[in-house]
């Protein structure tokens, strides 16, 4: 049986190729693999202490991407929806324990130099996780929530992560709810106490959706 602590080690510990050659993730129940996939999130700031900035990288990457399969444990029919929506309202959790504190403020967008590797899923994490694309279909509302978890993150200190959120934002004005996304980056610009104003032309941008 695969425990969480082996899980963790093989997601975190390995590289994503030797990940995805081997088989022991596929172990695991869809129900074992959206808790262990959840804890990570609720223990991010202390369980992923113990793993370099690149395997923090990768790890991320195949938690949130659609390689690995791990995040389709959230739809899972078994799972309820109180427990998938708290497992992605945890994503604000990772931008607080973990990305907040270990990436370095550089503007990813503008490859300004000094970036940890974390740097990277941090920025391109709406990118390629298919949660934000799900919609609001069935019992959890996977737009709302993504929307949620971006506009938290859009008031964090750390340019990279409000890099993060307007990013994600970007990419989700094209999802069609462009004027709420449109408000919701003109409020954060009206009230923006940020040192970057490479940010304000990014959230600009970002506005109209335009994010590569």
């Amino acid at each position: 049986m695969l425990t969480y602590e082996k899980w963790l080690n093989c997601v975190f510990g390995s590289s994503v190729n030797q990940v995805l050659s081997s088989s022991r993730l596929n172990e695991l129940d869809a129900n074992t693999t959206f808790e262990f996939f959840y804890t990570t999130l609720l223990h991010s700031g202390s369980e992923l202490l113990r793993f370099s900035d690149k395997q923090v990288n990768n790890g991320l990457y195949l938690m949130f991407s659609s390689s690995a399969n791990i995040i389709y444990a959230l739809k899972e029919p078994s799972i309820s929806a109180q427990a998938r929506t708290a497992a992605i309202r945890a994503i604000k959790i990772l931008y607080t324990n973990c990305f907040e504190k270990r990436t370095r403020p550089v503007l990813s967008h503008l490859d300004e130099p000094g970036a940890s590797s974390i740097n990277s899923i941090c920025y391109m994490l709406w990118d390629m996780t298919p949660i934000n694309t799900w919609g609001n279909k069935g019992d959890c509302e996977y737009f709302e929530l993504s929307l949620e978890v971006l506009e938290f993150a859009l008031h964090l200190k750390n340019p990279a992560c409000i890099e993060s959120a307007l990013h994600g934002l970007g990419h989700m004005g094209s999802f069609g709810s462009n004027h709420r996304i449109y408000r919701m980056i003109d409020d954060w610009i009206k009230q923006a106490q940020t040192s970057r104003p490479e940010l304000l032309q990014y959230a600009a941008i970002a506005q109209q959706g335009y994010i590569l």
